[in-house]
């Protein structure tokens, strides 16, 4: 079933200033909900929260990139922003410490909203429809171990823009929007996609194939997918929701979706500044910048630092 909104659609205009905020935290993370009650009561104190994000206009988020996905799906029209309570995700990017300047900043309206393509996802057998799913991150196609059979091969056949590429025998196959090609495509060996570039990265899982090519196309580019092996997989969409009788000759129809994932940012941060700090990402650790290019940046604290971090808790020079 694809998650629908309480809230009526409109159009977000991101030079008016909200006048009303939800707070949602993870009750899984007992520091999330404890900053969660400190940010309700601040914004009670200047008449801007809203009890639910359907009576919102901007929607906060404490936890990790799966509680930013959620409230995502559940409210596609609110933006969302994302107070880093997790361990490797980028949605969720301001650290526990600066809330209240990044809040003060969001009432005043001066902050930024990325936008970004979602994909729908219509299976349908025998001709007829199926199922259809909805995905803010990733549509992940996926073998798995049948009682009596053990672990089965997928065999997918793949058509990018209604051409034939080729049957595809392996784990499955992930098809990824720009935030979630940081996620599981990262992992499985697929491009990282320019945040807002409107593009889905399509990726093989272990294809035992010399062929194991991922793709990036646009978003208007139509993908198609058979499934040809012997026995029944898993559809999943944003590790949130999924279909598990893909069955042999089901196809699959990709698209983009008419609603957008909107993504609250601020213009002194940086998704690859943040690439490399979650990822400690050197070619040689250890090794400063060489310094012989100067940018005009406006975020050069956020690129000193390195060092993992623990959920919850800010490393010198961290971003958001």
């Amino acid at each position: 079933m694809v998650v629908q909104s309480r809230r009526r659609r409109r159009t977000f205009n991101p030079e008016l200033k909200p006048r009303r905020l939800s707070v949602i935290a993870d009750p899984r993370k007992p520091e999330a909900v404890q900053l969660g009650e400190r940010m309700q009561a601040w914004l009670r104190e200047r008449d801007a929260y809203a009890d639910e994000p359907c009576d919102a206009d901007l929607q906060i988020v404490l936890g990790g990139d799966g509680m930013v996905v959620r409230a995502a799906r559940a409210h596609s029209e609110v933006p969302v922003l994302g107070i880093d309570f997790g361990q490797f995700g980028f949605l969720a990017h301001v650290p526990p410490s600066r809330w209240e300047t990044r809040l003060k900043q969001v009432l005043a309206g001066h902050y930024d909203v990325r936008v970004d393509a979602t994909i729908k996802v219509d299976l349908e057998r025998d001709g007829k429809p199926l199922c259809s799913l909805w995905a803010v991150q990733d549509v992940v196609f996926h073998a798995f171990v049948m009682p009596g059979n053990g672990q089965q091969m997928a065999v997918l056949e793949l058509y990018i823009d209604n051409k034939y590429l080729n049957p595809l025998p392996g784990d499955g196959l992930i098809v990824a929007t720009s935030p979630g090609s940081s996620a599981y495509n990262l992992a499985a060996g697929g491009p990282v996609l320019a945040p807002g570039s409107q593009t889905f990265a399509i990726t093989p899982i272990c294809a035992h194939t010399p062929m194991r090519a991922s793709f990036s196309v646009a978003e208007s580019t139509p993908i198609t997918i058979i499934q040809l092996g012997r026995f029944p997989i898993s559809v999943c969409v944003d590790g949130q929701e999924s279909f598990d009788e893909f069955a042999p000759n089901d196809v699959a129809h990709i698209t983009a979706d008419p609603r957008r994932f909107q993504l609250v940012t601020f213009g002194d941060t940086s998704f690859y500044s943040r690439f490399r700090q979650r990822f400690n990402y050197r070619i040689r650790p250890g090794y400063p910048e060489s310094g012989l290019i100067k940018f005009h940046a406006h975020n050069d604290a956020s690129t000193s630092s390195t060092q993992r971090t623990s959920p919850g808790t800010d490393p010198a020079g961290t971003i958001g």
